[in-house]
């Protein structure tokens, strides 16, 4: 794991760089906060050792300019200080520190916080990848609803287009055969043609309506649950 230690104290950069070293991690030294800034800007460090009290930017600014980026790899941030007391404690988590370790450093405690460090930045690169395969998944399902979507567009397009066109004509020698003399039964009968096929082209006029709205308008939900007018005829026998 790459460690950044930022410290302005070459004795205690030397020891912390030598016990994580030992470690098996390759280590990265800065001198003061504004040093160790730019190393972190312009490397990958998901864990970093610093000093509270430092020149040019002190440790509590520093872990504050990093939270502030939310970068998607996170970095874990370690104060190094002879500070006590619940109240520090409490600014430098304010600040967006994860731990402490106290002046002067035992290897034995560094090792832990260091293995503590590891386990919650896997677990931090676990959930970034189950959210990219989630996210991964949502849009290649959402690709296959839109493309289900514009398949079911084109059939009731085509489907009321075809119905149309034959119910137009079947309409049309209807209205032919109504300006004939025709005995009143036959009137009747030319009347229920008209009558339905009128009311077939109202649902077919809706057919057609509902094949053009788009996914995000939910206007189709009133005009599915609106119920057209039943034919006299149909009036008569239910």
């Amino acid at each position: 794991m790459k460690i950044l230690i930022a410290d302005d104290d070459d004795i205690t950069r030397l020891l912390l760089g030598a016990a994580l070293t030992n470690l098996g991690h390759d280590v990265c030294e800065a001198t003061n906060g504004r040093e160790a800034w730019n190393a972190w800007e312009g490397g990958e460090f998901p864990f970093i050792i610093s000093d509270w009290m430092m020149p040019d930017l002190d440790g509590l600014k520093f872990c504050r300019r990093i939270r502030a980026e939310r970068r998607k790899d996170y970095t874990y941030i370690v104060l190094l200080t002879s500070r006590t007391g619940e109240a520090n404690y409490l600014e430098a988590m304010s600040a967006g520190a994860d731990d402490f370790i106290t002046k002067p450093f035992q290897k034995d405690a560094l090792a832990a916080r260091v293995r503590v460090a590891e386990r919650i930045l896997g677990l931090h690169a676990r959930l970034r990848m189950a959210n990219t395969d989630l996210e991964r998944r949502v849009c290649d399902r959402t690709d296959e609803l839109i493309t289900a979507l514009q398949a079911k567009n084109e059939f009731l397009s085509r489907a009321s287009h075809e119905l149309r066109t034959p119910m137009n004509h079947v309409l049309g020698f209807a209205q032919v055969l109504e300006m004939h003399a025709l005995t009143g039964p036959q009137a009747a009968s030319v009347r229920q043609i008209l009558t339905s096929g009128a009311h077939l082209l109202q649902l077919i006029d809706r057919l057609l309506a509902f094949s053009k709205v788009q996914p995000d308008d939910l206007n189709f939900l009133a005009f599915a649950g609106e119920r057209l007018p039943l034919p006299p005829s149909e009036r008569l026998t239910r």
